[in-house]
């Protein structure tokens, strides 16, 4: 565990890779969204839906390159077998000098937000000089865990876990967590591990005032990513419970009794019970996720009959 937490608090700049820097995007903006992207990513999307944006974006191909000129950066594109975490890596050791983004949030290429909504997030990271920080999901999407999905009452929620499909880094929580990117091979376990260095040292923060869809669902079956580490042997279960192994005191996912910032408009004496009560009616969330993954797989498996 020391060498673990050795980590913490350590701004080292990545080793470099043979060949030049990436040049840098001559924009000026400070925010980077990096997307480890297929030929469905929802990036373009997110880019033109958002002609005023703040962001600067990094496309990590994990197929054959598309054509196009939409992001500031592109890197990656070939068949080997690399997560979005190895994608950003890549991109990191030759990213572009002098590094100044101040927020940079990494995406699965599966999730959406509404038209300018991603550039609002990033005003509220910097606003409230949030250090590791995701957008909250939307009620009736592919949720996992309830305590990310949106609470109406807040604006922010101070919670013990930030999942690895949206996170937001600082600066600061980049350079401190950028070891452990490469601690499994299917990316599972290394939110945990997140959440288990942080805790007791730096908040988490989901935005509940800015929601996103997660717009993948597999339809029963495994998706290419899945596919692919199957063939390689690699079991994520098997993964996280490994993580899981290295912090056995830290419980999880879970939104936390203190710290949060709540709605205007609501009456301070009742914020914290209205906050109190969104988080328990999260219940119809996990009935219906229950649903419709029972749903799905019957349907995959009748269809494959």
């Amino acid at each position: 565990m020391v060498a673990i937490l050795q980590g913490l608090g350590q701004e080292s700049e990545p080793a470099p890779l043979a060949g030049p820097s990436v040049p840098h995007a001559a924009t000026g903006r400070r925010y980077l969204v990096f997307i480890r992207a297929g030929n469905e990513s929802w990036h373009r999307r997110l880019i033109q839906e958002d002609p005023d944006r703040n962001w600067d974006c990094c496309v990590s191909w994990y197929g054959s390159p598309a054509d196009e000129r939409l992001a500031e950066y592109y890197c990656g594109g070939g068949s080997g077998f690399a997560n979005k975490l190895d994608g950003f890596m890549e991109f990191c050791k030759r990213r572009p000098r002098p590094w100044r983004y101040r927020y940079i949030a990494l995406l699965d290429d599966d999730v959406y937000l509404r038209p300018g909504e991603l550039s609002r997030f990033f005003r509220l990271c910097d606003f409230y000089n949030l250090y590791l920080a995701q957008p909250a999901l939307e009620w009736f999407t592919h949720t996992t865990l309830n305590a990310l999905v949106r609470n109406p009452a807040c604006v922010l929620r101070r919670v013990s876990f930030v999942e690895v499909m949206a996170p937001c880094f600082s600066a600061a929580a980049l350079e401190n967590l950028l070891h452990t990117f490469d601690w499994t091979r299917s990316t599972w376990g290394v939110d945990w591990a997140w959440g288990g260095l942080l805790e007791g040292h730096e908040p988490l923060y989901v935005v509940d005032a800015v929601s996103m869809e997660h717009t993948r669902t597999g339809n029963g079956r495994p998706t290419a990513f899945y596919r692919k580490l199957q063939a390689a042997g690699i079991d994520p279960g098997a993964e996280l419970r490994r993580i899981q192994g290295m912090f056995p005191r830290y419980s999880g996912s879970r939104t936390l009794p203190r710290g949060h910032v709540f709605r205007p408009g609501i009456p301070r004496g009742l914020a914290h019970g209205s906050m109190l009560l969104f988080e328990r009616m999260k219940f119809i969330v996990r009935l219906r996720k229950k649903f419709l993954r029972a749903w799905r797989s019957w349907r995959a498996g009748l269809e494959d009959t």
